[in-house]
């Protein structure tokens, strides 16, 4: 006897189906015009290089020898892509954006050269990672490294010291550059959240909005993402930049303080103030407005209330009166027997 068929049972292959292939890997890349419009040979290449601020290699995009840039993954769960007909589980998002290569030359600069100048071939060997050779020699210009270091020659040999004091003035001068950028952007640095969907005045805007330091809090923060956590302290000491938690401290005195100015000055506004501090009668006595007899009159004695007239009845009234003359109040039905 034959076996009956499940559900379980699997269904046999077609001989002649045709095989279907896998479908590659997609990904939405946002590259940079400024890598496609190069002249010469537009091949990229995606390479990793150490980040100071992430403590590990990250992904960079680079152009022959000239050019590199930071390749930024934005990723959101369940998300997805349709390219086409298909459809690409992986919906993160690429872009590449440029990038200084002298802030990820600081940290080999300090690793190896805070006690005595060393040449970047020199660092290059004390260097496990041979991306740190292709990183130094063909991305790091000569001009970045003396911003941040002091150069010696000997001969055809460039030695490097890391200077700390060259650094963070260099830093300073980045961070205030992004500090004009987020001004000429318009976007909101303060420690609270804003709608940009209403149109403000720009005095409103100048009293309220523009904050330095909320600015150069923010700025910091953007070029300490590339830098090493100790740096980064070290940068935001120079700078005197308070923190987050001195910062709402001092929002919450300040707003408290303009909260109670406000309500001073509401109140005297309400209080009538006279120019010389006499009295009402002194005042009166001196303006030519009413004699002097009529002012005492005023204020020694209080004039008395009119009596109230009764007020007369009309003819409809009065009929209304006359017809319900003998009759009971409502009020008597509700009365205990």
């Amino acid at each position: 006897m034959s076996k009956k068929g499940t559900r379980s049972t699997k269904p046999k292959a077609d001989p002649d189906a045709v095989p279907q292939k896998a479908c590659a890997i997609k990904k939405v890349f946002y590259i940079s015009e400024k890598l496609l419009d190069a002249e010469g040979d537009h091949r990229l290449r995606l390479e990793r290089f150490y980040h100071p601020g992430k403590a590990r290699p990250a992904l960079f995009v680079t152009l022959q020898e000239r050019e590199i840039m930071e390749v930024l993954e934005y990723a959101e769960p369940r998300r997805s892509w349709l390219i086409n007909s298909e459809v690409s589980s992986n919906g993160r998002t690429y872009m590449t954006t440029p990038i200084d290569a002298t802030l990820l030359a600081l940290h080999h600069l300090r690793k190896h050269c805070s006690q005595r100048a060393m040449s970047l071939d020199s660092i290059c060997v004390d260097e496990p990672d041979a991306s740190t050779n292709r990183l130094l020699t063909n991305f790091v210009s000569s001009d970045g490294l003396k911003c941040v270091a002091d150069v010696k020659t000997s001969g055809d040999l460039i030695f490097y010291k890391y200077n700390n004091q060259r650094v963070l003035a260099w830093l300073a001068l980045k961070t205030r550059q992004v500090v004009s950028v987020l001004k000429a952007k318009r976007v909101h640095c303060g420690l609270g959240a804003k709608s940009q969907n209403y149109v403000r005045s720009e005095k409103l805007v100048e009293e309220n909005d523009v904050n330095e330091i909320d600015y150069m809090r923010m700025a910091c923060d953007y070029v300490g993402r590339y830098l090493d956590a100790d740096l980064h302290a070290e940068l935001t000491n120079y700078l005197h930049i308070p923190s987050e938690i001195q910062a709402l401290v001092e929002e919450n005195a300040t707003s408290q303080k303009r909260k109670s100015q406000q309500g001073q000055t509401s109140a005297n506004s309400k209080k009538i103030k006279l120019a010389n501090g006499d009295d009402a009668a002194a005042q009166l006595r001196n303006s030519s407005l009413i004699d002097s007899d009529d002012i005492k009159e005023s204020i020694t004695s209080p004039s008395t209330p009119a009596p109230l007239k009764e007020r007369t009845m009309t003819a409809k009234e009065k009929a209304l009166a006359k017809g319900a003359k003998g009759s009971k109040s409502i009020a008597s039905f509700f009365k205990v027997k």
